[in-house]
C-alpha cells in the first residue's frame, strides 16, 4: 500500500472536507418533510347577512390584536447549485426626482371614484388591508372588521373579523386577514390566521357559496403544527385553475424564531364543493420566507407560479411552481432568479422606524422587502415589493419596486423602481394589478417630512415606455400624524395593502392606508379605495346579462344568448319600451314593412368613443355549428347548385357616432328576413327562427379592432372579443297550435368532416336548471338526419331510441356523440319537451342544445348552440306571440288618432 505523504494528505482531507460540506449543503437544501394530506380540524357555515345584524358581531374586545413587534424573515439568502441568474439590462431610474402629483378628480366621480374602505376602531395595529372587487361588491378585511360595500362605497354590512370565524368555535384572536374573488368561478375566498404567538396558532380559509359575498360561506380551520412547537404568520393567497395556494411563515412560539415556510394546496374544485383536504408542503429553511402565489388570471394556464425576495444585496428574487394534477400537486423551488439591474437593501436598519411625517419626529415602519402580491397574465408574472435605497445596508429613502417576469425563462421583461432619489419621498407597501391589456396600477403608502402619512398610485398603460409608470398619484391626502404603539415600540404601518382587477378586466382598484384625523385622544389610521379606468373608449355589448366586457369571457354561460341583440316586428322609438324584449322575425312580401333588430353597444372606457367605430349586423338560419365567416358573409346555400336557400348574409353596417364614457347606446337595424317559402323543404314549417350576430370594427383590416384575431370558431370568437355578440334563440308558444314545433338544426360550416357531440340541458319558467325527473326531451331527425341514424344509430349517455326512430333524452347530463358530419353537412331534427304529468303543459320552459366536436385532436370545443324558449321564461325576456300583449307601434297610435278625430268631427257636424 503507498503512503501519502503529509501535504497529499492534508490536500486530501481538505478535499475530503469540501465535498462532506457541499454534500451536506445539498442534502440540508434539498431536503424538505415529505408532502402530506390533511383535513381541517373544524369547519362551519357563515352566513354572513344574518350575522351582521347580530350587534355583538362589531364588537372586539382585544386591542392590540397582532404581535407587539414585527417578526422577521431571512434577508440576503446563499444561492443554491446551478443558481440561473436573469440580470435586467435596462438602465435604473435612481437619478430621478419623483415628484407627487394630487389627483385631479376626488371623491364621488362617476368613473374614476375614491372613498373609504374600512376605519380604525383603535383595536389593531397596523391593519394589514385584504381587499377584493366582485361583480357588485367590494370586500374589505381588516384586522379589526369585514366589511361589505357596493361598488358606488355604500356599506353593505360588516362584522368583527374574529365574529366572521367564530362559527368555528372558541375564542380566536384573528389577525392577517387577506380576500380575493375568483372571476372564472364567481367565488370570493378569504384567508387569516388565528392566535398569534401560541400554541393554539390556527390557519382559517373560507369560500363563498356564490358570487355574492352577503351570502353563505363554507370556513375551514387547519392545524399548522400538530406538535404546537411553531405558529403561523403572514398568510399570502393566490389562485390558478387547479388550486388555491396558502404560504405562511412558521416561528417558534417560545422565541419567535424563523422555522420555516409552509405551503398549502387546495384542490379549487373540491374545495368550492366542501371537500378541505389540502396537500400541504413543508419547505427547507434554507428556502427562506414564504414564497407569494400568484392570482392567475388565465384559466387555461397549468402552472401555478411563485415569487419571493431573496437577495437585495444581489438585487436578486427567486420562481417558484407548483405543477401536476388537482388532487396531488407538486411544489418546486425552481433555479430561476430573476434580477434587478441595480442592488437595494431589505430592510432599514435594525429594522428600526423608517418614514418621516410632517410635524413630528416619529418615524414611521416600513416593513421590509417582502414580495407584497403577484399576478400572472398574458405570459407574464407580475409582482411588487418595498425596497429600502441605497443598497449596502444604511439606506436613506424607501422604494417600490415591481417587476414583469417571463416566468419559465426567469427573463426580467420590465423592472422599476418608483423612488424619489432626492431622499425627500418615502414610499412602502405596495401592491399591484393588471387588466387584459397590460395596463398596470401599483398602490401604495406614501410618506415625506412635508405630509402626512398619504395613499398614492401610479399607472402604466400597455403603450408606454417599458419599465416606466407616469409618476405618483395622491388619491387620499393624510389628514394628521400618526403615532400609535399600545404597548409596544414600533409606529407599524402595513402590513400590506390590496390592488385588484376589476371582473371587467380592465378597471383596477386598490385601498390603501393613510392617516386618519384623531379620535378620543388616539391618533386613527383609514383606508381609501380607488378605482383607474384606462384612459381609453372600449365599446362592446353584452353575451350574458352578467357580462361586464371581460375578454376572454370568463362566465359559464352560452354565448349565443345575447340580451343586447333583439328582434321586433314593429319598430320601436326612444326610450324603448319593448328594449331587450325578443320576439322571432316574421316575413313580409315587399321592403316597406321591415322587421327591427336592435343592439345596444356600451363603452366602458373613461372618454368618448372616436365616432369612426362600425357596427355590422348579420343573420344566419339556425344551426349548433355555425362558423365564422360562413355563413354569415353570404356565400352559403343549403342546396348548393339551385342556390335558393341562402344560409346568411349582412343585413347592413353603421357608423357608430360618439358614445360618452360609461354610456350606451341603442341602434336600430330595419330587415327583411327572406321568403319562408325558399325553405321548407329543409326546414319545414319552422322558417321564422333566424340567428344575429353583431360586430363592433374600428379598422376595415386584420384584425378589425378584435383583442383576439378571429378564427373559424365563431363561439371562440364570441366568448374572446367583447365586440362580437350572437342571438341564436328560438321563441315559441305553449298555446297549441299557435306555432310549429321547434327544430334544431346540426351542421359542419368547415371544409373537414366533423365528429360532433350534442348535449342537452333543461330549463324552467324560473330560469333554473330542471333535472329530468318529470319529463324529457324528445328528438325527431328529419330527411337525411333520419336516414342516418337508422343506418347507425346514435349512442351516448341518458338517451334510448324509440321504434319511430325518435330519441328520448331522459337524464341529466345526456349526451349523442360519435355524428359524423361532412364538410357544410347540416342535419335537422325537431326538439320538444314531454312532461310526465299533463298539468305541467302551461309552464314555460327552455331547452339548451350545444353542438361540440374535437378540433385537431384536441379536447372538446363547444361549436355552437340554440335555445329554444317556450312561453315565459325568467331571464330570457323574451315575448311569445300568443302570450304577447297587444303592442301598437306609432303609426298605429297615429291611424287612432285620426280615426277619433274623425270620429269627433262627424259628431259636431250633427249637433251643428
Amino acid at each position: 500500500m503507498k503512503i501519502m505523504d503529509k501535504a497529499t494528505s492534508r490536500q486530501f482531507r481538505s478535499l475530503s472536507l469540501m465535498i462532506i460540506c457541499f454534500l451536506i449543503f445539498s442534502i440540508s437544501y434539498g431536503q424538505q418533510q415529505k408532502d402530506t394530506k390533511v383535513g381541517p380540524v373544524k369547519t362551519a357555515k357563515l352566513n354572513f347577512k344574518e350575522l351582521a345584524k347580530d350587534p355583538k358581531s362589531l364588537t372586539d374586545s382585544i386591542k392590540k390584536k397582532k404581535p407587539q413587534n414585527e417578526v422577521r424573515i431571512p434577508e440576503n439568502l446563499r444561492l443554491p447549485p446551478g443558481a440561473d441568474i436573469k440580470r435586467h439590462d435596462a438602465p435604473p431610474r435612481d437619478s430621478l426626482t419623483l415628484k407627487i402629483k394630487k389627483k385631479e378628480k376626488v371623491g364621488n366621480d362617476d368613473i374614476n371614484p375614491n372613498f373609504p374602505g374600512l376605519g380604525d376602531n383603535n383595536t389593531s395595529i397596523p391593519p394589514d388591508i385584504g381587499g377584493a372587487v366582485g361583480p357588485n361588491h367590494l370586500m374589505v378585511a381588516l384586522n379589526t372588521q369585514v366589511r361589505i360595500q357596493d361598488k358606488n362605497g355604500l356599506t353593505m354590512s360588516t362584522v368583527g373579523l374574529d365574529a366572521f370565524f367564530s362559527s368555528l368555535g372558541g375564542s380566536p384572536n384573528m389577525f392577517d386577514p387577506k380576500v380575493l374573488y375568483d372571476p372564472f368561478n364567481s367565488r370570493w375566498m378569504i384567508t387569516a390566521v388565528a392566535n398569534g404567538q401560541s400554541a393554539n396558532s390556527a390557519l382559517m380559509v373560507g369560500v363563498s357559496d356564490t358570487n355574492d359575498p352577503t351570502g353563505i360561506w363554507s370556513l375551514y380551520q387547519f392545524d399548522p403544527d400538530s406538535s404546537n412547537t411553531n405558529w403561523f404568520d403572514y398568510p399570502s393567497i393566490g389562485f390558478n385553475k387547479n388550486w388555491i395556494v396558502v404560504t405562511g411563515n412558521m416561528f417558534a412560539v417560545s422565541t419567535n424564531a424563523f422555522g420555516n415556510s409552509i405551503v398549502y394546496m387546495f384542490d379549487k374544485l373540491a374545495l368550492y364543493g366542501g371537500s378541505a383536504t389540502p396537500t400541504v408542503s413543508n419547505r427547507p429553511s434554507t428556502e427562506g420566507g414564504a414564497s407569494c402565489p400568484s392570482i392567475t388570471l388565465d384559466n387555461s394556464e397549468e402552472t401555478e407560479h411563485l415569487v419571493s425576495s431573496w437577495n437585495g444585496s444581489s438585487g436578486i428574487i427567486r420562481l417558484y411552481t407548483i405543477t401536476g394534477t388537482p388532487s396531488t400537486p407538486n411544489y418546486a423551488a425552481t433555479l430561476l432568479f430573476p434580477a434587478a439591474a441595480t442592488n437595494w437593501s431589505d430592510i432599514p436598519a435594525g429594522g428600526a422606524d423608517f418614514a418621516p411625517q410632517s410635524t413630528v419626529s416619529n418615524l414611521i415602519s416600513n416593513g421590509d422587502s417582502r414580495v407584497q402580491n403577484a399576478v400572472f397574465r398574458n405570459g407574464s408574472l407580475w409582482c411588487a415589493q418595498t425596497i429600502f435605497l441605497p443598497s449596502g445596508g444604511s439606506p436613506t429613502r424607501s422604494g417600490v419596486q415591481w417587476w414583469q417576469i417571463d416566468p419559465v425563462t426567469g427573463t426580467v421583461v420590465q423592472n422599476e423602481k418608483i423612488q424619489d432619489a432626492t431622499g425627500t419621498n418615502f414610499f412602502a407597501y405596495p401592491t399591484l394589478a393588471i387588466n387584459a391589456y397590460d395596463d398596470l396600477l401599483i398602490g401604495y403608502s406614501s410618506f415625506s417630512a412635508a405630509q402626512f402619512a398619504s395613499a398614492n398610485y401610479s399607472i402604466r398603460l400597455n403603450s408606454d415606455p417599458l419599465s416606466t409608470t407616469q409618476g405618483s398619484i395622491q388619491f387620499k391626502a393624510g389628514l394628521a400624524k400618526y403615532f400609535k404603539i399600545f404597548s409596544g415600540s414600533s409606529n407599524r404601518w402595513g402590513d400590506y395593502s390590496s390592488s385588484c382587477i376589476d371582473p371587467d378586466d380592465f378597471s383596477l382598484w386598490t385601498i390603501q392606508q393613510y392617516a386618519e384625523s384623531p379620535s378620543g385622544g388616539s391618533d386613527r389610521w383609514g383606508t381609501e379605495w380607488n378605482k383607474w379606468v384606462p384612459p381609453v373608449a372600449d365599446l362592446y355589448s353584452k353575451d350574458l346579462a352578467g357580462d361586464v366586457g371581460a375578454e376572454p369571457n370568463p362566465l359559464t354561460g352560452n354565448m349565443w344568448q345575447s340580451p343586447d341583440i333583439w328582434v321586433r316586428k314593429s319598430q320601436d322609438i326612444p326610450p324603448y319600451t319593448f328594449a331587450h324584449v325578443h320576439e322571432n322575425a316574421e316575413y313580409r312580401t315587399g321592403t316597406s314593412n321591415p322587421n327591427y333588430v336592435y343592439v345596444e353597444v356600451h363603452n366602458r372606457g373613461s372618454i368618448m368613443s372616436s365616432g369612426t367605430e362600425q357596427i355590422t349586423l348579420y343573420w344566419a338560419k339556425p344551426g349548433a355549428g355555425l362558423g365564422w365567416m360562413d355563413p354569415w358573409n353570404g356565400g352559403i346555400y343549403f342546396d348548393p347548385g339551385p342556390n335558393t336557400m341562402l344560409m346568411g348574409d349582412v343585413v347592413s353596417s353603421q357608423t357608430i357616432p360618439p358614445i360618452p364614457a360609461n354610456s350606451s347606446e341603442i341602434f336600430e337595424f330595419p330587415w327583411n328576413p327572406p321568403n319562408p317559402a325558399s325553405y321548407a323543404t329543409a326546414f319545414g314549417t319552422n322558417t321564422n327562427h333566424f340567428c344575429l350576430l353583431s360586430r363592433i370594427t374600428t379598422s376595415g383590416s386584420a384584425p378589425f379592432g378584435m383583442t383576439f384575431p378571429e378564427t373559424g370558431s365563431l363561439n371562440g370568437n364570441v366568448r374572446n372579443n367583447n365586440n362580437i355578440v350572437w342571438k341564436n334563440i328560438g321563441v315559441y308558444d305553449l298555446l297549441p297550435g299557435t306555432m310549429s314545433p321547434a327544430q334544431a338544426v346540426i351542421s359542419n360550416m368547415t371544409n373537414l368532416g366533423m365528429n360532433a357531440k350534442f348535449t342537452f340541458d333543461l330549463i324552467d319558467e324560473n330560469g333554473v336548471a330542471m333535472s329530468f325527473e318529470n319529463g324529457h326531451i324528445q328528438l325527431k331527425p328529419i330527411g337525411k338526419l333520419a336516414e342516418t341514424f337508422k343506418e347507425n344509430p346514435p349512442r351516448g349517455y341518458g338517451i334510448s331510441i324509440n321504434e319511430d326512430g325518435t330519441i328520448n333524452i331522459s337524464k341529466k347530463g345526456a349526451f349523442i356523440e360519435n355524428v359524423n358530419l361532412e364538410p357544410n353537412e347540416f342535419g335537422i331534427m325537431d326538439i320538444s319537451y314531454v312532461p310526465d304529468n299533463s298539468k305541467e303543459l302551461g309552464k314555460g320552459y327552455a331547452i339548451n342544445f350545444t353542438q361540440l366536436a374535437k378540433v385537431n385532436n384536441d379536447n372538446e370545443t363547444v361549436i355552437g348552440g340554440q335555445t329554444f324558449v317556450y312561453g315565459k321564461v325568467a331571464g330570457f325576456q323574451t315575448e311569445p306571440d300568443g302570450n304577447k300583449g297587444w303592442h301598437c307601434p306609432i303609426w298605429c297610435w297615429m291611424i287612432i288618432i285620426l280615426i277619433i278625430l274623425f270620429i269627433l268631427w262627424i259628431v259636431r257636424r250633427k249637433r251643428n
